[in-house]
């Protein structure tokens, strides 16, 4: 009887437990979009039961009434819906605006905003291709608090200044560490050379396509860069290229057409405003009658030639770019396939850069527990180049005189003008020299990263990835006989191939531990190496009728001059680790430690430690900070932590010899004396670096905003040194000097208006104070800047401007008077009254971005703004001067003097050189007569988008149809007569970090207007 009324009491059990139940389907859809969300984690709320949505978004469960649904995605609130007798439920999430849950990418691995301690920031891809830039990195000027960029000039493919948290660095390089999908990327400014051949150093990241990035995290402090220790002094760039998505295949085609321009057009005299000024300066001297003029050409030759180099040398560019990507995914493969190509020619006649690039990133999941990951990208850069200063824009700012023909109006068959006036010689006709010369920089770049996950037990992941970026760089230049004045038909060719293989892997292992009260400990323990080699080969070619890239052997070869070596090779050996723990979800702790070794370093210093520690507290979690209110949210965060830098040339732990040439071979023999001191005590830089600093939230999120204090210490500084010429040697490489930086930075970001119209701003500001504490005891003419007078001295910041201080010219004479070291005025110009005025780090760097929407419409208004500092106008000093050369003037030498009590900012004219002490003309020195203020606003873009209503391109069969117009650079206000932002070409990485603000001839930034036209199907 028992078991009977066991078994019947079972059996109503069932039926009622049968009853109770019943299914519910339904499709959770993105509430902005309305797409499908795979993925979202479906649960009963108490329980263990649940699912996840499919491709489009559905799901179905069995449920019983009274049952509470909670549905969670990653980015999207999570919402809870109790469920009563119902079969279907749609939902739809809204996107988690609060920045607490994003994801960002660390070292190694991702956090939630919510976990971090280190300061980071973050650029996603929309920001990054709102603007058409030369390279990608100019997208992120005035995107991030505390990264100042400087956009690379309007020459194609030109690159860009990235300074994170100030100048840290002297002679090695002050760039941050640039890592694609796990991988330190080639990022040598001076592969081709010192000095940037044609006045532009070359750009190894012009070739990444914008588009095929998803998001960019800049590591700024010690908790955040400390995980790659060595690197990390200069901050790091981590760049997530696009990965595939669950669900049916989606495409996205985007295109962009536009024109491009000069942001600012040089004002340079004519012929007539010319040989006025050249009369005058005869004048000036006691003279009488014409004026003799420049190559003999009469008056009335000159005047009917009134050459305007400026449009000679300048066009209206037009850019195009097309964009193709696809992404599909299943619960075991995923697949991103992204194609581009773009062309844009720059506002240089001659000047174009091409871009051919194809990306597959691929993940697949053979096992439960396994993952594999495979991303290949290929590219092809193609950049025609004019060289600046011979032919291009910089001759017709300079040498290019306007009384200058463009050809030769003596000889019938128009044969290019060569002027024998200009300084330097051959300047003076860029016209020439851009049509003679065959000039083509090629690069052929392919970067492949392998990266498998596994899972042997719960909650340990181990991660082993490979990496290789092999750059190919090709560089062919022709001269035809004309062009280097031969007495016979024949040119001269040159080529130089610069091979780059740059090998990675890293191995990690990261265990979650469980604890109670939902505390988490994460550890993370890793390998890593890395290897760069470097091969050159030069070839000269003598003698033939054409380019190397093209037919050249129909000639005399025979005069084939080679040279093959290796240039560099380095390697990294590094050992890592970094501890998260998570107490009761509102307090954070994080420890890092890195040790590396690198072969640049003798076996004295060769292996370096770097440690780091952080903490955060999110204080708004505690119960007497209560619920909501005006304030959503408030997390404190410190960090210390030690990083360092070794991006320095390869070898100069190594003393070298020289091989001397002319009268130094005896005997036919050449000699060989020692030319560089070694060092094996040759070490780390170190920076030392403490950040505090507040992240809130205010009005439920409706602003958010971060504060951060920053104190940054560089010790060991690496410093090529000059030597006294009596020791026999030029230079060596030691480290001594101490550098500090400290400042502020702040960012906001503001909803002000939500609902059918929305306006929301986003502002972000830096100042950075920087001063060099310590140089060894060296003197200030030790350690320059290159070419630029910018020296390195204590109590200034880095690359002060080392001028003597110009202070009026004199009403009556028109003489121009000085200030000695102690303030005195005198006539005499003297360098021993050098003094350091103005500063290359600006008191205030930051961005203002406002986006209005309104149903299908957007519009995008940024600025971009600097306050302080100063620019110094290398060429100004010859196009301003005194002294009337062959070189052109500026509109601006109107503002001089001319008769006995004029108040003029510039002095008289004169032909005849104004000796220095030296026996030198005054105008080869520099002065503050040419020291301006850098401060600017830019309309750095305004665009007007609008997307066609779904209505319409559902019945098209696409997902959504974008229309966009884009002007960049629009307006700019500043008081230096020119455009104030300057990327200039450099010696090298001491030049770099000394002189971003003196300028010679340096282009213009680009002004351009795009058409857009994005397809999703």
């Amino acid at each position: 009887m028992k078991q009977k009324f066991l078994l019947s009491f079972l059996f109503l059990l069932l039926l009622y437990s049968a009853h109770g139940q019943s299914k519910i389907s339904g499709v959770v859809t993105d509430a902005e979009n309305g797409e499908g969300l795979p993925g979202v984690s479906i649960s009963i709320k108490g329980s263990t039961i649940g699912t996840v949505t499919d491709f489009d978004g559905n799901y179905s469960l069995n449920v019983s009434s009274g049952d509470i649904l909670t549905f969670s995605f990653i980015g999207y609130k999570t919402q809870e819906v109790a469920i009563q007798n119902q079969s279907q439920l749609n939902i739809q999430l809204n996107p988690d605006v609060t920045q607490l849950s994003e994801v960002v990418v660390v070292g190694y691995g991702v956090q939630t905003k919510r976990e971090v301690t280190g300061s980071i920031a973050s650029v996603n891809s929309q920001e990054l291709t709102e603007i058409p830039v030369p390279s990608f990195e100019a997208g992120l000027q005035g995107r991030a608090a505390g990264v100042q960029v400087v956009q690379g000039s309007g020459m194609s493919g030109s690159g860009s200044i990235v300074r994170i948290r100030g100048i840290s660095s002297i002679s090695a390089a002050g760039d941050p560490l640039y890592v694609i999908d796990g991988i330190p990327v080639t990022q040598d400014q001076f592969i081709l050379g010192n000095g940037g051949s044609g006045a532009m150093n070359y750009n190894p990241l012009a070739t990444l396509n914008p588009n095929d990035i998803e998001s960019i995290d800049i590591l700024k402090d010690a908790a955040a860069a400390g995980i790659y220790g060595s690197r990390g002094a200069n901050g790091v760039v981590l760049i997530t290229t696009k990965k595939g998505k669950r669900g049916k295949p989606k495409f996205n085609f985007n295109s962009t057409l536009g024109i491009s321009e000069m942001a600012f057009e040089p004002d340079m005299l004519s012929a007539a405003e010319y040989i006025q000024l050249r009369q005058e300066a005869w004048e000036n001297d006691g003279n009488t009658g014409r004026v003799p003029l420049p190559d003999g050409f009469s008056w009335e030759e000159a005047l009917a030639n009134d050459t305007d180099w400026i449009d000679e040398t300048t066009q209206r560019g037009f850019n195009q770019s097309y964009n193709l990507s696809g992404t599909y995914g299943t619960e075991k493969f995923n697949t991103y396939v992204g194609l581009s190509y773009s062309d844009n020619e720059s506002f240089l006649k001659g000047n174009s850069f091409e871009r051919m690039s194809a990306r597959v990133n691929l993940e697949y999941k053979p096992l439960d527990n396994l993952s594999v990951a495979l991303s290949q990208n290929l590219s092809r850069g193609l950049n025609d180049r004019v060289d600046l200063f011979e032919g291009s824009l910089g001759a017709a700012m300079s040498s290019a005189n306007p009384i200058f023909p463009i050809f030769d109006n003596d000889n019938p068959d128009r044969t290019y003008y060569l002027p024998t006036s200009a300084d330097p010689g051959g300047w003076g006709n860029p016209v020439r020299v851009r049509e003679l010369l065959d000039w083509q920089t090629r690069e052929y770049r392919s970067v492949s990263n392998l990266n498998l996950v596994y899972n042997p037990i719960e909650k340990l992941t181990i991660t082993a990835t490979g990496g290789l970026d092999y750059l190919d760089l090709q560089d062919d230049q022709y001269r035809p006989a004309e062009l280097i004045n031969s007495t016979t038909s024949l040119g001269n060719a040159n080529q130089e191939n610069i091979y780059i293989t740059n090998f990675n892997y890293s191995l990690t292992a990261a265990y979650d531990f469980a604890l109670p009260n939902d505390d988490k400990l994460k550890v993370l323990i890793g390998q890593e190496f890395q290897r760069s080699t470097t091969d050159r080969s030069l070839f000269n070619w003598t003698d033939v009728s054409g380019p190397v890239n093209e037919d050249f052997a129909k000639g005399n070869e025979t005069t084939l001059n080679e040279t093959i070596e290796n240039v560099g090779k380095w390697s990294f050996l590094s050992y890592f680790g970094r501890l998260n723990y998570s107490l009761l979800d509102k307090y954070f702790f994080q420890g890092t430690a890195r040790v590396d070794g690198s072969s640049r370093f003798g076996k004295n210093n060769r292996y370096g430690f770097f440690p780091s520690a952080s903490i955060a507290w999110m204080m708004s979690e505690e119960d007497f900070f209560g619920n909501g209110g005006f304030v959503s949210f408030l997390k404190l965060k410190a960090s210390w932590g030690l990083t360092g830098n070794a991006n320095m040339p390869d070898f100069q732990r190594f003393g070298n010899f020289g091989v001397g040439q002319g009268s130094l071979v005896y005997n036919g023999e050449p000699t060989i004396f020692p030319e560089r001191l070694n060092n094996p005590d040759l070490q780390w830089e170190r920076t030392r670096t403490i950040d505090f600093g507040i992240e809130a939230g205010f009005l439920e999120d409706r602003i958010t905003t971060e504060l951060a204090y920053y104190h940054k210490n560089t010790t060991d500084v690496l410093i090529n040194i000059g030597t006294q010429p009596s020791t026999g040697f030029t230079n060596f490489w030691d480290n001594f000097g101490e550098i500090e930086n400290q400042g502020v930075e702040l960012s906001l970001n503001s909803r002000n208006l939500v609902g059918d119209f929305k306006w929301t701003t986003t502002i972000n500001l830096a100042h950075n104070t920087n001063e060099v504490i310590d140089i060894g005891g060296y003197s200030s003419d030790a350690i320059g800047g290159g070419f630029n007078d910018t020296r390195v001295v204590e109590g200034e910041p880095v690359g002060a401007n080392f001028l003597v201080r110009f202070s009026r010219v004199d009403p009556e004479s028109g003489r121009p008077i000085w200030l000695d070291k102690d303030g005195n005025e005198t006539f005499d110009f003297d360098l021993e009254n050098r003094v350091v005025v103005g500063s290359v780090i600006p008191d205030l760097t930051g961005g203002i971005g406002n986006k209005f929407e309104y149903r299908n419409f957007d519009l995008n208004v940024f600025f971009t703004f600097t306050v302080g500092g100063n620019i110094y106008d290398g060429s100004a000093k010859r196009q301003l001067p005194s002294q009337v050369t062959v070189w052109n003037f500026r509109g601006d030498i109107a503002d001089r003097w001319r008769q006995p009590g004029d108040i003029a900012e510039l002095p008289k004219l004169t032909l005849e050189p104004i000796q220095g002490p030296d026996g030198g003309s005054v105008w080869q020195y520099n002065s503050t007569l040419f020291l301006y203020d850098a401060s600017y606003l830019r309309l750095r873009s305004l665009s007007l988008g609008y997307n066609l209503p779904s209505s319409i391109s559902s019945k098209l069969n696409l997902q959504n149809v974008r229309l966009s117009l884009t002007g960049s650079n629009l307006l700019t206000f500043t008081k230096y007569p020119g455009d104030p932002e300057i990327a200039r070409d450099f010696q090298n990485a001491q030049d770099r970090n000394l002189s971003p603000n003196v300028s010679f001839l340096t282009p213009p930034q680009q002004r351009s207007f795009t058409f857009g036209l994005n397809v999703q199907f």
